[in-house]
């Protein structure tokens, strides 16, 4: 019977231990360490707080977390953080607004850039930064840079912005072109004139300056068209 009743204390206090395991008193230090878990789990290392304000004016004691509710969306730069509390008193909910960084992929400079200079993919690179919001992918290459030109002095290690730039054909319409025809290791150019304007990848038509005969191609750089 004694041993029974041992067991029967034992049970009792391990029940008691774990109602009582997640009680105890909140701060705005323990209010923070559960946003950045919360975040951690949803978003993982794409997000980072740098700024948490807790609406509560002193330290509360609880009996135990009724709930977590993260309201965050996922490139924004302002989300909440909700804490559900029972208390002696009741359910008691704390709530956090957060400031927040977003891990985005960053056009930099490699090397100076001067106004008015076409910018090359060589010229620049893709970086990762934490920003309260992502630049929206305008720009979906390096390669597609070539489209654009400087609108102003751009020094080494800048961010290259969309504002930046402004988009400039490379072969305009009545422009002296070089023509490229390629075949396996075969490459022969000839002169031609461009009867349409294009962007780097574009499919314009040429016509031969030595033939006359109207060709289209493809667009590869400031003077070259590619015909196959």
């Amino acid at each position: 019977m004694k041993c029974y009743l041992r067991q029967l204390t034992c049970v009792v206090s391990v029940l008691i231990l774990l109602a009582t395991a997640s009680a105890g008193v909140i701060d705005e230090k323990k209010v923070k360490v559960l946003a950045i878990q919360e975040l951690r789990k949803s978003f993982g290392d794409r997000v980072r707080l740098v700024g948490v304000r807790v609406f509560i004016s002193k330290p509360i004691s609880f009996t135990g977390i009724e709930r977590k509710s993260l309201n965050v969306r996922e490139g924004e730069p302002r989300g909440s953080f909700y804490l559900y509390l029972r208390t002696k008193r009741g359910l008691r909910r704390i709530t956090a607004t957060l400031d927040l960084r977003w891990r985005c992929a960053v056009l930099i400079a490699q090397e100076d850039i001067a106004r008015g200079e076409r910018v090359f993919p060589w010229q620049v690179g893709y970086k990762e930064m934490y920003l309260g919001r992502c630049p929206r992918k305008e720009i979906s290459s390096t390669e597609e840079l070539i489209n654009y030109i400087a609108l102003r002095y751009i020094k080494k290690g800048e961010r290259v912005k969309k504002s930046f730039l402004k988009k400039e054909p490379l072969i305009r319409r009545g422009d002296e072109v070089d023509v490229v025809f390629r075949k396996g290791a075969l490459e022969i150019s000839f002169k031609g004139k461009a009867l349409d304007t294009g962007f780097y990848g574009d499919t314009i038509r040429v016509k031969s300056l030595n033939t006359g005969k109207i060709l289209r191609g493809r667009v590869i750089s400031e003077e070259a068209v590619l015909v196959k």
